[in-house]
């Protein structure tokens, strides 16, 4: 008998997703270009969810194919769309989106929500296995000890500074970073992220929806700042924390910025 040459499994992975408000398409090509300016990484080649949960019923009659086409031209990949009754599930295959089920106390608990929530946050949703991309670009092995090992978690521990364009990213555990950040760098952990420096690049904790992650630094200068997928821009950062030493958390699926 042949090997097999493929498996099929199911997994849980963290997507952001795309909360609709309006479906006007060229109003959402300009806020979005908006956003996409202030933090390019954060979008660009990032699968999205489209999520109408919010989307009042009289504006459901969305042009997906021409929605889709808007997200590919931003360098946004759509995966699929919650949200969506039986009525537009034909449109949606003809667009080549998927329908994406959700358990129906949370779809009543938002449609019922009176603030809405960001138009950016990260859900859990049943996935084929994947892996997030994580390049070391230029780190020398004597920088980077990825066995620290304690009771609940492993700890990467990188020791230098992480220049503009390199990607770190420490699975199952926390990132250390013995040095700074420069702009244009990144890190992702699935736990907490620690910069004994100046945090100036994208840090993004819990990034398989642990929310009880945090992002802790020596000086706060960052262009991007997400726990959970749930993010804070430059621009948004408090007048009074910013160059300070700081813990970065979620509070009621909020980001909170604290003094330490």
């Amino acid at each position: 008998m042949d090997k097999p040459c493929f498996e099929l499994k199911g997994s849980l992975f963290t997507l952001s997703v795309l909360q609709l408000f309006d479906h006007d398409l060229s109003h959402l090509e300009e806020q979005l270009q908006e956003r996409i300016k202030m933090a390019p990484g954060f979008f660009n080649h990032t699968p999205f969810v489209i999520d109408l949960h919010l989307l009042p019923d009289d504006q459901h009659d969305i042009d997906f194919v021409a929605l889709k086409e808007l997200l590919l031209s931003l360098s946004m990949i759509p995966v699929g769309v919650k949200g969506a009754d039986k009525s537009l599930r034909a449109r949606l295959e003809a667009a080549g989106l998927a329908t994406l089920a959700e358990a129906k106390h949370k779809i009543a608990a938002e449609k019922n929500s009176k603030e809405p929530h960001l138009d950016q946050e990260q859900k859990q949703i049943p996935e084929t296995e994947s892996t997030i991309n994580s390049e070391q670009e230029n780190l020398s092995d004597a920088a980077i000890d990825t066995t620290l090992s304690t009771t609940h978690n492993t700890a990467k521990i990188i020791r230098q500074t992480v220049r503009s364009g390199q990607q770190v990213y420490a699975p199952k555990g926390d990132l250390v970073v013995i040095g700074s950040v420069s702009a244009g760098a990144e890190l992702l952990a699935d736990g907490n992220i620690h910069v004994y420096g100046t945090l100036r690049g994208r840090a993004l904790a819990g990034v398989r929806g642990d929310q009880s992650a945090s992002i802790f630094c020596h000086s706060l200068q960052a262009e991007l700042s997400s726990i959970a997928g749930i993010y804070l821009l430059s621009d948004d950062l408090p007048e009074d924390k910013i160059g300070n030493s700081v813990q970065i958390y979620l509070e009621n699926e909020k980001i909170r910025i604290e003094s330490i």
